[in-house]
C-alpha cells in the first residue's frame, strides 16, 4: 500500500482532511479568502466606493491625459525632433539606459534601502539631514514623477486593492487621534509619522510593479542583499566583534551577538525573518539544479547569521514564519522545523544557553524587575490613565519618546507601545489594518495560478507574518528600514495577481 494511501486512511489523516474541509466551508475562511466567483478584488471594483473612486480618478486624470498629449505633440513638432544624431550615438548604451529610466526604476532604490541607508549614515554621519530624510525625498519624488509619467504616456492607470480603503480609514483614525490628543505638537508630529508615512510604500509597490520579470529581478536583488548582510554578520561572529554589555545578561555565556550593517541584533534578526522565507521560496521554485544550489548557498549564511544574532524574539518569529510556510506549502516542513529546533542547540551551544536562561526563574524575576515584563506593565498603566486615546503619539515606549522624554524607555512590544500612545482606539485601528493586510495577501495567494508567483506569495506572506510576530517582543516598526520593507513587500503581494502572464513590460 502506498504511503499516501496509508496516510489518507489513517485516523490522523482522516481527522486532518475533515478539519480542512470544515475550515474551507467556514464563514471565517470565506471572509479571509473570498470566493472564486466573487473575489475581494472584484468586490472592491464593483462596490459603490470602488466605482466612485474610479469615476473620480477618471475625472482628475483627464487633464493629465490632455496635458500629456499636448506635450507629446509639442515634442513631435519641435526643432529637437528634426535633429539627426549619428547612428553610433543613437545606439549607445548611455542613451538606451537613459531612455529606459522610468518611475518603476525607483523601486530598485527602495529595495536597496538597507544598503543606501547604511552608506549615507557612514559617509555623512547620523546627524546629516540627507542621511535622515533621503527616504522621504525618494517617496516624494516617486509620487511626483508618477502622475507626470502617466501624463506623458497619455494613460491613467491605478490598481484598486482590498487594502486601499483600510489604509485610508486608518489614516483618518490616526489624524483624529493626533487632533484630539497632542500635548506637545512637535513630539506628536514626529510620533505619528512612525505610523502613517511608510504606509504609502504599499501604493508604490502595488502599482509600479508591471511584470513577472521585474518582480523576479527585484526579489533576486533582495535575496542578494540579504546574503551580503548575513555574510557580514557571520564575519562578525568569526572575529568576535565587541558588543555593549547591556546586550547580554551577566549570567549568560555567549561569545558575541552579530548586527552586521544594521546596528542591532534584534533588527538584523527581523530583517532575516523577512528575507529567509522569500529565499526558501526561490529554492523550491528554481528551475535547474544549479539555480537551486545558488539559492541554497544564499540561504546558508542567512540562517547562520540569524542564529548568531542570539535574538530570542527573532528565533521565535522565524519558527512562526516557517510554520506558516509549512501550512501553506507542505506540512512536512513542520517536521523539518521540529528537527532543526531539536538539533540547533546541540550544534550551537549558545542557543541552549539563551533559551535556557529565558525559561529560568532568574530571567523572569529580572524581567519583572527591570526588563520586558516591567516595561509591559508600565505600558498597561499608561493605557489605564487614558484608555481611549492614550498618552499621545511619540510620548511613550519608542525612539521619539526616548529622544524627548528623559524617563521613557523602549517598551519592546510595538502593540503595547501603540496602545499606550493612542489608546484602545489606536491599537484597534492598527490591528484591524494589519488583519486586513493579511487577508489581502492571502486573497492574492489564493487567486494565483502561476507556479513561481504562488511560491513567492507563500514566502512573502510567511516573512510578513514573521515580522508581525516579532513586533510582539520588539519595536520593529520603529525602524524605518523594516517598516519600508514590510509595506513595500505587502504591496508586492497585493500586485502579484495582476502580473500573471505579464513576462515583459507592456507597450505604451
Amino acid at each position: 500500500m502506498a504511503k499516501a494511501q496509508v496516510w489518507q486512511e489513517s485516523l490522523v489523516g482522516r481527522l486532518t482532511a475533515g478539519t480542512m474541509r470544515a475550515w474551507q466551508q467556514s464563514a471565517v475562511y470565506g471572509w479571509t479568502y473570498g470566493t472564486p466567483a466573487y473575489s475581494r478584488q472584484e468586490a472592491v471594483r464593483l462596490s459603490l466606493l470602488g466605482r466612485i473612486t474610479t469615476a473620480a480618478a477618471g475625472t482628475l486624470g483627464r487633464p493629465l491625459e490632455i496635458t500629456g498629449a499636448a506635450i507629446r505633440r509639442g515634442l513631435a513638432e519641435s526643432l529637437f525632433s528634426k535633429i539627426k544624431f549619428p547612428p553610433v550615438f543613437n545606439n549607445s548604451l548611455a542613451l538606451r539606459s537613459l531612455a529606459g529610466i522610468r518611475v518603476e526604476t525607483l523601486l530598485w532604490l527602495v529595495f536597496s534601502y538597507i544598503l543606501i541607508d547604511y552608506a549615507l549614515r557612514e559617509s555623512l554621519g547620523t546627524t546629516s539631514s540627507l542621511a535622515s530624510y533621503w527616504d522621504e525625498l525618494l517617496l516624494v519624488a516617486t509620487f511626483l514623477a508618477w502622475p507626470v509619467q502617466m501624463a506623458l504616456r497619455g494613460k491613467l492607470t491605478y490598481r484598486l486593492t482590498p487594502l486601499d480603503l483600510p489604509i485610508l480609514l486608518y489614516l483618518a483614525a490616526a489624524a483624529f487621534l493626533f487632533l484630539v490628543r497632542s500635548p506637545q505638537l512637535e513630539i506628536a508630529v514626529e510620533g505619528v509619522r512612525v505610523y502613517v508615512e511608510y504606509l504609502f510604500w504599499f501604493f508604490v509597490a502595488s502599482n509600479l510593479l508591471l511584470n513577472k520579470r521585474q518582480v523576479r529581478a527585484l526579489v533576486n536583488w533582495l535575496v542578494l542583499l540579504g546574503t551580503l548582510v548575513a555574510l557580514h554578520g557571520v564575519y562578525q561572529y568569526i572575529i568576535g566583534v565587541e558588543i555593549p554589555s547591556t546586550w547580554l545578561d551577566s549570567t549568560e555565556s555567549v561569545r558575541t551577538r552579530v548586527f552586521s550593517i544594521v546596528g542591532s541584533p534584534n533588527v538584523l534578526g527581523s530583517f532575516l525573518v523577512l528575507v529567509i522565507p522569500i529565499t526558501v521560496s526561490q529554492v523550491l521554485s528554481a528551475r535547474g539544479r544549479l539555480l537551486k544550489y545558488f539559492y541554497a548557498l544564499c540561504l546558508a549564511p542567512m540562517v547562520l547569521s540569524l542564529f548568531f544574532t542570539y535574538s530570542r524574539g527573532a528565533w521565535l518569529a522565524m519558527a512562526g514564519a516557517l510554520a506558516i510556510y509549512g501550512l501553506l506549502y507542505n506540512w512536512r516542513i513542520l517536521l523539518a522545523l521540529a528537527a532543526a529546533a531539536y538539533t540547533a542547540p546541540k550544534v550551537i551551544p549558545g542557543i541552549a544557553s539563551r533559551i535556557g536562561y529565558m525559561l529560568s526563574p532568574a530571567y523572569l524575576l529580572s524581567s519583572a524587575r527591570a526588563g520586558r515584563v516591567a516595561r509591559w506593565n508600565m505600558a498597561l498603566n499608561k493605557l489605564q490613565n487614558h484608555p481611549l486615546v492614550g498618552e499621545g503619539f511619540g510620548r511613550f515606549g519608542g525612539a521619539v519618546a526616548a529622544r524627548h522624554i528623559p524617563s521613557s524607555n523602549y517598551v519592546d512590544n510595538f502593540y503595547l507601545k501603540t496602545a499606550a500612545e493612542s489608546g484602545l482606539l489606536g491599537v484597534a485601528a492598527l490591528l484591524w489594518l494589519l488583519l486586513c493586510g493579511i487577508r489581502c495577501a492571502l486573497n492574492s495567494y489564493r487567486r494565483l495560478t502561476d507556479t513561481y508567483l504562488k511560491g513567492l506569495a507563500m514566502g512573502l506572506i510567511s516573512g510578513l507574518l514573521g515580522v508581525l510576530l516579532h513586533n510582539g517582543v520588539e519595536n520593529i516598526f520603529e525602524v524605518p528600514m523594516m517598516t519600508v520593507y514590510f509595506w513595500l513587500l505587502l504591496g508586492m503581494t497585493a500586485a502579484l495577481p495582476y502580473l500573471e502572464g505579464q513576462e515583459t513590460p507592456p507597450v505604451d
